[in-house]
């Protein structure tokens, strides 16, 4: 048994063993590669373990995957991934169609104000957390200005758990920044 928990067994001229490291590798898992064309002993080890005499096996713990079978590989990935960031926890509209549609609430915020219009914060979210509440509107995130939903997700993609992020927002009566702590 490896000592991260997850074995790939391998060999040079195979393509889904590379596939397989290519999938585990992007999500995270750390793996022990054992290549079973130039040493004999993990050949061996997978026959015994696996059964098959053919690449790529993956095993974890008593779970043995023989090829490129992503959704058991899926699983693998849940169970040994790196963690998961924290969603955000909002919902929201890009300022430009929202207050356009409701010029009433658009004329309660400083001329000009842009970004998105936070329509609903879950409960214990990290925005929740952060102190966003429904009706603000988040300008920048990290330093870069939120233009819409789009710009806000590929801006927060990039953190991993346990990163945290200044944001601005806006209020009718004032303007702040806070912290996203994923």
């Amino acid at each position: 048994m490896s000592a991260t928990g997850v074995t790939v067994y391998t060999t040079s001229t195979c393509p889904w063993c590379d596939r397989v490291k290519d999938y585990l590798g992007k999500a995270g898992v750390p793996f022990e590669e054992k290549r079973v064309d130039s040493d004999y002993d993990a050949a061996m080890e997978m026959i015994q373990r696996s059964g098959q005499q053919g690449v790529p096996v993956i095993a974890a713990d008593n779970d043995v995957i023989v090829g490129f079978d992503q959704p058991r590989l899926a699983r693998i990935v849940d169970r040994y991934g790196k963690p998961k960031r924290a969603p955000l926890g909002l919902l929201a509209a890009d300022t430009e169609s929202y207050f356009g549609n409701h010029p009433e609430i658009a004329a309660t915020y400083p001329d000009g104000t842009r970004g998105i219009f936070v329509g609903e914060v879950k409960v214990g979210s990290v925005a929740d957390k952060a102190g966003i509440r429904r009706g603000d509107v988040i300008t920048s995130v990290a330093g870069k200005r939120v233009k819409n939903m789009a710009t806000l997700d590929q801006l927060i993609d990039t953190l991993d758990s346990g990163q945290s992020v200044k944001a601005r927002y806006v209020r009718p009566d004032e303007s702040d920044e806070t912290t996203f702590q994923f």
